[in-house]
Protein backbone atom coordinates (compact mmCIF):
# COMPACT_ATOMS: atom_id res chain seq x y z
CA UNK A 1 0.00 0.00 0.00
CA UNK A 2 3.11 2.32 -0.29
CA UNK A 3 2.37 2.83 -3.93
CA UNK A 4 -1.03 3.79 -3.27
CA UNK A 5 -2.01 7.65 -4.32
CA UNK A 6 -5.29 8.35 -3.05
CA UNK A 7 -5.56 11.34 -5.76
CA UNK A 8 -5.33 8.91 -8.73
CA UNK A 9 -7.89 6.45 -7.39
CA UNK A 10 -10.68 5.01 -9.53
CA UNK A 11 -14.03 4.71 -8.69
CA UNK A 12 -17.38 2.98 -10.57
CA UNK A 13 -20.68 4.24 -11.47
CA UNK A 14 -23.70 2.47 -13.06
CA UNK A 15 -25.68 3.77 -16.29
CA UNK A 16 -29.36 3.12 -16.48
CA UNK A 17 -28.66 0.19 -18.21
CA UNK A 18 -26.67 -1.72 -15.66
CA UNK A 19 -23.29 -1.20 -17.35
CA UNK A 20 -20.46 -0.36 -14.65
CA UNK A 21 -17.98 2.08 -15.56
CA UNK A 22 -14.57 2.60 -14.22
CA UNK A 23 -13.13 5.99 -14.07
CA UNK A 24 -10.53 8.03 -12.19
CA UNK A 25 -10.77 11.13 -9.95
CA UNK A 26 -7.95 12.49 -12.47
CA UNK A 27 -10.73 13.16 -15.28
CA UNK A 28 -13.38 14.39 -12.62
CA UNK A 29 -10.43 16.82 -11.67
CA UNK A 30 -9.86 17.28 -15.26
CA UNK A 31 -13.12 18.26 -16.14
CA UNK A 32 -13.67 20.55 -13.18
CA UNK A 33 -10.36 22.41 -14.12
CA UNK A 34 -11.58 23.07 -17.49
CA UNK A 35 -15.00 24.12 -16.59
CA UNK A 36 -12.95 26.56 -14.08
CA UNK A 37 -10.85 28.33 -16.12
CA UNK A 38 -13.33 28.17 -19.39
CA UNK A 39 -15.58 30.58 -16.89
CA UNK A 40 -12.96 32.73 -16.15
CA UNK A 41 -12.66 33.29 -19.74
CA UNK A 42 -15.78 34.27 -20.46
CA UNK A 43 -16.32 36.27 -17.64
CA UNK A 44 -13.45 38.03 -18.61
CA UNK A 45 -14.45 38.51 -21.67
CA UNK A 46 -18.17 39.89 -20.68
CA UNK A 47 -16.45 42.68 -18.12
CA UNK A 48 -14.13 43.75 -20.98
CA UNK A 49 -17.24 44.04 -23.50
CA UNK A 50 -19.47 45.63 -20.86
CA UNK A 51 -16.85 48.60 -19.75
CA UNK A 52 -16.01 49.36 -23.23
CA UNK A 53 -19.13 49.46 -24.31
CA UNK A 54 -19.96 51.43 -21.65
CA UNK A 55 -16.75 53.51 -22.40
CA UNK A 56 -18.38 54.34 -25.88
CA UNK A 57 -21.48 55.40 -24.48
CA UNK A 58 -20.38 57.89 -21.84
CA UNK A 59 -17.44 59.11 -23.75
CA UNK A 60 -18.50 59.56 -27.40
CA UNK A 61 -19.82 63.07 -28.23
CA UNK A 62 -23.23 62.85 -29.72
CA UNK A 63 -22.67 64.33 -32.75
CA UNK A 64 -20.66 61.09 -33.88
CA UNK A 65 -23.38 58.93 -33.24
CA UNK A 66 -24.96 59.17 -36.80
CA UNK A 67 -21.63 57.31 -37.90
CA UNK A 68 -22.18 53.82 -39.42
CA UNK A 69 -18.75 52.32 -37.71
CA UNK A 70 -19.50 53.28 -34.23
CA UNK A 71 -22.63 51.69 -34.21
CA UNK A 72 -21.12 48.33 -35.62
CA UNK A 73 -18.54 48.62 -32.60
CA UNK A 74 -21.95 48.72 -30.21
CA UNK A 75 -23.59 46.45 -31.96
CA UNK A 76 -20.40 43.78 -31.63
CA UNK A 77 -19.94 44.58 -28.22
CA UNK A 78 -23.71 43.64 -27.60
CA UNK A 79 -23.86 40.70 -29.76
CA UNK A 80 -20.86 39.16 -27.75
CA UNK A 81 -21.77 40.03 -24.01
CA UNK A 82 -24.70 38.48 -25.07
CA UNK A 83 -23.10 35.20 -26.88
CA UNK A 84 -20.25 35.23 -23.86
CA UNK A 85 -23.56 35.48 -20.94
CA UNK A 86 -25.12 32.43 -22.73
CA UNK A 87 -21.83 30.31 -22.99
CA UNK A 88 -21.28 30.91 -19.09
CA UNK A 89 -24.73 30.09 -17.88
CA UNK A 90 -24.00 26.46 -20.24
CA UNK A 91 -22.28 25.27 -17.43
CA UNK A 92 -25.42 25.95 -14.74
CA UNK A 93 -27.22 23.47 -17.15
CA UNK A 94 -27.81 19.85 -17.33
CA UNK A 95 -25.26 19.68 -20.23
CA UNK A 96 -22.81 20.28 -17.68
CA UNK A 97 -23.95 17.37 -15.23
CA UNK A 98 -20.81 14.98 -14.12
CA UNK A 99 -22.99 11.56 -14.60
CA UNK A 100 -24.14 13.46 -17.96
CA UNK A 101 -20.67 13.72 -18.93
CA UNK A 102 -18.69 10.54 -17.98
CA UNK A 103 -21.65 8.15 -19.59
CA UNK A 104 -22.65 10.54 -21.43
CA UNK A 105 -26.57 9.83 -20.44
CA UNK A 106 -28.23 12.61 -21.72
CA UNK A 107 -31.86 11.62 -20.98
CA UNK A 108 -32.60 14.40 -18.58
CA UNK A 109 -31.36 17.30 -21.39
CA UNK A 110 -34.65 19.80 -20.78
CA UNK A 111 -36.11 21.39 -23.84
CA UNK A 112 -34.65 24.59 -22.13
CA UNK A 113 -31.21 23.56 -22.55
CA UNK A 114 -31.42 22.52 -26.07
CA UNK A 115 -33.05 26.92 -26.92
CA UNK A 116 -30.40 27.51 -24.78
CA UNK A 117 -27.49 26.31 -26.39
CA UNK A 118 -29.50 26.25 -30.09
CA UNK A 119 -29.24 30.28 -28.82
CA UNK A 120 -25.82 30.64 -28.21
CA UNK A 121 -25.06 29.07 -31.72
CA UNK A 122 -27.17 31.26 -33.46
CA UNK A 123 -25.81 34.74 -31.67
CA UNK A 124 -22.45 33.37 -32.10
CA UNK A 125 -23.26 33.10 -35.82
CA UNK A 126 -24.72 36.49 -36.12
CA UNK A 127 -21.41 38.21 -34.26
CA UNK A 128 -19.47 35.99 -36.88
CA UNK A 129 -21.09 37.55 -39.70
CA UNK A 130 -20.84 41.15 -37.98
CA UNK A 131 -17.06 40.80 -37.41
CA UNK A 132 -16.67 40.17 -41.23
CA UNK A 133 -18.94 42.72 -42.41
CA UNK A 134 -17.14 45.23 -40.15
CA UNK A 135 -13.25 44.17 -41.26
CA UNK A 136 -14.42 44.37 -44.61
CA UNK A 137 -16.35 47.85 -43.59
CA UNK A 138 -12.14 49.11 -42.11
CA UNK A 139 -10.12 47.62 -44.83
CA UNK A 140 -12.60 49.35 -47.80
CA UNK A 141 -11.53 52.68 -46.03
CA UNK A 142 -8.08 51.77 -46.67
CA UNK A 143 -8.11 49.95 -49.93
CA UNK A 144 -10.66 53.19 -51.06
CA UNK A 145 -7.17 55.14 -51.17
CA UNK A 146 -5.46 53.02 -53.62
CA UNK A 147 -4.74 53.56 -57.71
CA UNK A 148 -8.34 51.74 -59.23
CA UNK A 149 -6.80 48.71 -60.30
CA UNK A 150 -5.72 48.04 -57.17
CA UNK A 151 -8.44 49.56 -54.86
CA UNK A 152 -10.83 47.01 -56.67
CA UNK A 153 -8.72 43.83 -56.69
CA UNK A 154 -8.52 44.17 -53.13
CA UNK A 155 -12.29 45.07 -52.59
CA UNK A 156 -12.95 42.16 -54.96
CA UNK A 157 -10.84 39.62 -52.79
CA UNK A 158 -12.11 40.95 -49.54
CA UNK A 159 -15.35 40.22 -50.57
CA UNK A 160 -14.77 36.86 -51.89
CA UNK A 161 -12.79 35.79 -48.36
CA UNK A 162 -15.84 37.40 -45.96
CA UNK A 163 -18.37 35.86 -48.07
CA UNK A 164 -16.09 32.50 -47.87
CA UNK A 165 -16.71 32.36 -44.31
CA UNK A 166 -19.44 33.38 -43.38
CA UNK A 167 -21.03 30.87 -46.01
CA UNK A 168 -19.14 28.20 -44.19
CA UNK A 169 -20.06 29.32 -40.97
CA UNK A 170 -23.99 29.37 -41.94
CA UNK A 171 -23.36 25.67 -42.89
CA UNK A 172 -21.78 24.85 -39.95
CA UNK A 173 -24.30 26.77 -37.52
CA UNK A 174 -27.29 24.55 -39.29
CA UNK A 175 -25.65 21.71 -38.93
CA UNK A 176 -24.68 22.35 -35.34
CA UNK A 177 -28.36 23.40 -34.23
CA UNK A 178 -29.74 20.25 -36.21
CA UNK A 179 -27.55 18.01 -33.94
CA UNK A 180 -27.97 19.83 -30.66
CA UNK A 181 -31.86 19.78 -31.43
CA UNK A 182 -32.27 16.10 -32.46
CA UNK A 183 -29.67 14.93 -29.54
CA UNK A 184 -27.21 13.29 -32.40
CA UNK A 185 -23.94 13.96 -32.91
CA UNK A 186 -22.89 16.64 -35.28
CA UNK A 187 -22.66 15.62 -38.67
CA UNK A 188 -19.15 16.23 -41.15
CA UNK A 189 -16.67 17.35 -38.97
CA UNK A 190 -15.23 18.97 -41.96
CA UNK A 191 -17.71 21.11 -42.42
CA UNK A 192 -16.49 22.41 -38.76
CA UNK A 193 -12.90 22.09 -40.00
CA UNK A 194 -13.31 23.91 -42.90
CA UNK A 195 -15.56 26.71 -41.23
CA UNK A 196 -12.19 27.32 -39.03
CA UNK A 197 -9.75 27.16 -41.26
CA UNK A 198 -11.74 30.06 -43.98
CA UNK A 199 -12.01 31.75 -40.74
CA UNK A 200 -8.21 31.72 -40.16
CA UNK A 201 -7.76 32.49 -43.43
CA UNK A 202 -10.43 35.50 -43.38
CA UNK A 203 -8.34 37.02 -40.13
CA UNK A 204 -5.07 36.61 -41.88
CA UNK A 205 -5.62 38.39 -44.73
CA UNK A 206 -7.05 40.83 -42.89
CA UNK A 207 -4.20 41.45 -40.04
CA UNK A 208 -1.61 41.27 -43.90
CA UNK A 209 -3.91 44.10 -45.15
CA UNK A 210 -4.10 46.42 -42.23
CA UNK A 211 -0.38 45.57 -41.22
CA UNK A 212 1.12 45.97 -44.60
CA UNK A 213 -0.51 49.64 -44.91
CA UNK A 214 1.08 50.19 -41.28
CA UNK A 215 4.40 48.81 -42.62
CA UNK A 216 3.78 51.64 -45.29
CA UNK A 217 3.28 54.13 -42.94
CA UNK A 218 6.19 53.19 -40.76
CA UNK A 219 8.61 53.64 -44.09
CA UNK A 220 7.02 56.54 -45.37
CA UNK A 221 7.46 58.67 -41.87
CA UNK A 222 10.62 56.29 -40.14
CA UNK A 223 8.38 56.03 -37.00
CA UNK A 224 5.08 55.74 -36.02
CA UNK A 225 4.36 59.35 -35.17
CA UNK A 226 5.26 61.88 -38.24
CA UNK A 227 7.88 64.08 -37.70
CA UNK A 228 6.54 67.73 -37.84
CA UNK A 229 2.56 66.86 -37.90
CA UNK A 230 -0.37 64.83 -35.78
CA UNK A 231 -1.65 62.30 -37.22
CA UNK A 232 -4.62 62.10 -39.43
CA UNK A 233 -7.99 60.12 -38.73
CA UNK A 234 -6.83 57.29 -41.63
CA UNK A 235 -3.26 57.14 -40.05
CA UNK A 236 -4.56 56.38 -36.39
CA UNK A 237 -7.07 53.70 -38.15
CA UNK A 238 -4.40 52.19 -40.28
CA UNK A 239 -1.99 52.23 -36.80
CA UNK A 240 -4.81 50.67 -34.50
CA UNK A 241 -5.81 48.33 -37.36
CA UNK A 242 -2.46 47.23 -37.50
CA UNK A 243 -1.72 46.49 -34.32
CA UNK A 244 -4.77 44.72 -32.86
CA UNK A 245 -5.29 42.13 -35.61
CA UNK A 246 -1.84 40.74 -34.66
CA UNK A 247 -3.62 39.76 -31.82
CA UNK A 248 -6.27 37.03 -33.51
CA UNK A 249 -4.16 36.06 -35.74
CA UNK A 250 -1.50 35.00 -33.35
CA UNK A 251 -4.46 33.37 -31.42
CA UNK A 252 -5.32 30.56 -33.91
CA UNK A 253 -1.25 29.13 -33.58
CA UNK A 254 -2.09 28.46 -29.89
CA UNK A 255 -4.82 25.53 -31.45
CA UNK A 256 -2.98 22.41 -31.76
CA UNK A 257 -6.18 20.58 -31.95
CA UNK A 258 -9.32 20.59 -33.75
CA UNK A 259 -10.81 19.56 -30.11
CA UNK A 260 -9.82 23.07 -28.88
CA UNK A 261 -11.72 25.07 -31.52
CA UNK A 262 -14.90 23.44 -30.62
CA UNK A 263 -16.68 25.95 -28.30
CA UNK A 264 -18.38 25.05 -25.23
CA UNK A 265 -21.99 25.69 -25.31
Amino acid sequence: MDDFDPFQQNFSIKKTNNETLVLGLSQVNAIYQDFISTSANYGSQIGASFMLLLTIIVMMPPFKLIKVSLWLQITGLILNIVRMTLLAVHFTSNWSNIYCLLAADYSHISLADHYRSAATEAISLLLHIHVQVSLGIQAWALVNLLPGLWKWGFTGFSCFVSAAAITLRVWCSIVNIKAIMSMSVAGSLWISQSSGIVGAVSITYYCALFNIKLLTHLVKNRGILPSRQGMSAMEVLIITNGLLMIIPGLCYLQFSSWAYLIETG
